[in-house]
């Protein structure tokens, strides 16, 4: 390996680091955008009841995280377009996590039957409206990125097969870039005053478009079969 090379694997080091430590930070915004000081045990009690929307705030951060350390395994390059695209990411990241704890507050609070705080952060139809169309967009351009981070890797893959899977999760994201903004568009319509959970279940089109994807996928492959004896 020449010097060069060692350079380019310290700087792919580096920016591994710094997109892995900006999510530690998306995570800890995440908890302090909706802290509160303790000054009782009753404010113990409320503090314990956001930690089911937290759960799921960070669920949906770790995925982030996860795909981009996923993606880093599968490609042998970070300069250029990538290193780009994965800063727009932490800083899309840092951004999303605010409408992200309002949207799981507010979501743990109504499955709950408003068991769970977070019913007295949506104050009218309105609020629900900006909000959803807030994460919306922020869910769609965030998974927009992935979906160009996939794109440009594919050129410096590894070999084949990382090669394929990079386009099949090129794929993926664009499914999701289609569910954020089916759920803004729900959102931003009459629709809402009607209906005001069809933009959460808008995002149900993943896992559907998923399935859709991945059993088209085995039905196009040519079948194995075993060779005939001699």
């Amino acid at each position: 390996m020449d010097h060069s090379d060692a350079i380019g694997r310290e700087a792919d080091r580096r920016l591994d680091a710094f997109v892995d430590a900006a999510f530690a930070f998306a995570v800890t915004l995440l908890i302090i955008s909706g802290a509160e000081p303790l000054a009782s045990f009753a404010d113990l009690g409320r503090a314990l009841g956001r930690v089911p929307a937290f759960a799921a705030g960070f669920a949906l951060v770790t995925l982030f995280w996860a795909a981009h350390r996923g993606f880093g395994r599968l490609t042998a390059a970070r300069g250029g377009a990538i290193g780009l695209i994965s800063l727009a990411i932490v800083f899309t990241v840092l951004v999303y996590v605010f409408p992200l704890r309002l949207l799981t507050e507010t979501g743990m609070s109504w499955v709950s039957g408003g068991r769970l705080p977070g019913a007295e952060l949506i104050a009218s139809l309105d609020d629900l409206r900006g909000l959803f169309v807030a994460y919306g967009l922020g869910f769609a351009f965030l998974s927009l990125l992935y979906t160009l981070l996939n794109q440009a890797g594919r050129s410096h893959a590894r070999d084949a097969a990382a090669r394929a899977a990079l386009g099949r999760a090129r794929d993926v994201w664009t499914m999701c870039v289609a569910a954020g903004l089916v759920s803004a568009g729900l959102a931003a319509s009459p629709l809402l005053a009607a209906a005001p959970w069809a933009p959460g279940f808008a995002y149900w089109l993943i896992p559907a478009g998923l399935g859709l994807y991945y059993g088209l996928g085995r039905k196009a492959s040519p079948a194995v079969t075993d060779p005939e004896p001699s």
